[in-house]
């Protein structure tokens, strides 16, 4: 059985549909107008996305889990699944020494 990752390591965070992501909030989530503002910076680049939570260490090599919390931009080109395996790729990525 795995461990599921602490609370206590949870973030906030927009992820686009391309793996793409940035912390918004640590101790709470973001206000309204913070995600508003995610969203229109995602739109601008013609991107949309979600915001989302994080639970566990990202530079750690467990296991983390993401959990979709709104929609961010055009739903319709939005993929979950997709979206994880390109934020995975990306996070190992980060993890590999130089």
């Amino acid at each position: 059985m795995g461990q599921k990752p602490q609370s206590a390591d949870r973030r906030w965070i927009i992820l686009a549909q391309d793996g793409r992501h940035v912390t918004v909030g640590r101790a709470a989530p973001p206000s309204e107008a913070e995600v508003e503002a995610a969203a229109a910076a995602l739109t601008a680049q013609g991107l949309a996305g979600w915001l989302a939570t994080l639970d566990g260490n990202y530079w750690s090599r467990r296991r983390i889990a993401l959990t979709p919390v709104q929609m961010l931009g055009d739903g319709t080109t939005l993929d979950w699944p997709t979206a994880i395996t390109a934020f995975e790729a990306n996070r190992q990525r980060a993890l590999r020494p130089l």
